[in-house]
């Protein structure tokens, strides 16, 4: 919560002092490639009442490890209109609490991505901006075959919805480097669970995607970022048989680093 005081304070500052009036636009626009890498952790929080069966019972969630990977590309116009496109993947590792009661959990994977639409007000000061686009967040578990109540099947827990939110990028007076900030708003995610069958339970949820970080951009248009992600996402209430019950939250955070060129 204190960090996204921060986060939220800084931008709003940013807004708050960068009035100035918008130069012309670039001739040709731009484009800027990332690949990224993100070795994140997760909490997930449930109620009681979840996997309980075969001798056990692991209530109240669990947490675990994420090695992502992923891609970065955004394009601005020459009129500062653009489309950013992100995508992030990695397998998870080093489960505690819930998903490691049991021998409960024997691998996952998440994944996360985006695609928006935005409009960058070029200030004197600082770049903003305003975005609307759509995203999904997802978690897949692979669970213990010898747990005879799971059936040996996995579970994907998936939200995903419209989003909003706005970016700033401030340039380091006489430097090369910019502070980057931004933060995205899903306010009505579908959330689905694909454990039982025929059908997925649904319900709907709200999730915050934030971050920040310093960029250093080479004369030459080669560049390397380091900052922090932070994601978390709720899901509604809704019972899947003997693999999960919900409400529930969870909260993805960590370090960041990406390399890429800007063109």
């Amino acid at each position: 919560m204190i960090r996204f005081r921060v986060l939220a304070a800084s931008v709003v500052l940013v807004c708050g002092t960068a009035l100035w009036p918008q130069p012309t636009a670039a001739a040709n626009g731009d484009i800027e490639l990332k690949l990224n890498y993100w070795p994140a952790a997760t909490t997930g929080s449930t109620p009681a009442g979840a996997y309980v069966s075969d001798g056990v019972t692991a209530t109240g969630g669990g947490n675990w490890n994420t090695q992502f990977w992923g891609g970065d590309l955004r394009w601005t116009s020459s009129w500062h209109w653009g489309i950013h496109l992100k995508y992030d993947t990695g397998s998870q590792s080093s489960w505690g609490g819930a998903l490691a009661v049991g021998g409960l959990t024997t691998g996952g994977t998440d994944t996360v991505w985006s695609g928006d639409v935005f409009y960058a007000w070029q200030l004197r000061t600082v770049t903003i901006r305003g975005f609307v686009g759509y995203g999904s967040i997802q978690d897949v578990f692979n669970y213990n075959p010898s747990l005879s109540f799971l059936g040996g099947r996995g579970e994907t827990l998936s939200s995903a919805g419209y989003r909003a939110g706005i970016e700033a990028v401030i340039p380091i007076p006489n430097s090369r480097f910019t502070f980057n900030a931004g933060a995205a708003w899903y306010p009505s995610n579908t959330t689905t669970d694909s454990y039982p069958a025929p059908g997925s339970p649904t319900s709907s949820g709200t999730a915050t995607d934030y971050s920040a970080s310093v960029q250093y951009t080479w004369p030459s248009g080669w560049l390397a970022e380091l900052g922090y992600r932070w994601i978390n996402w709720t899901t509604g209430s809704f019972h899947s048989g003997a693999a999960l019950t919900c409400p529930c939250t969870f909260a993805t955070n960590g370090p960041f680093l990406a390399v890429g060129h800007r063109w």
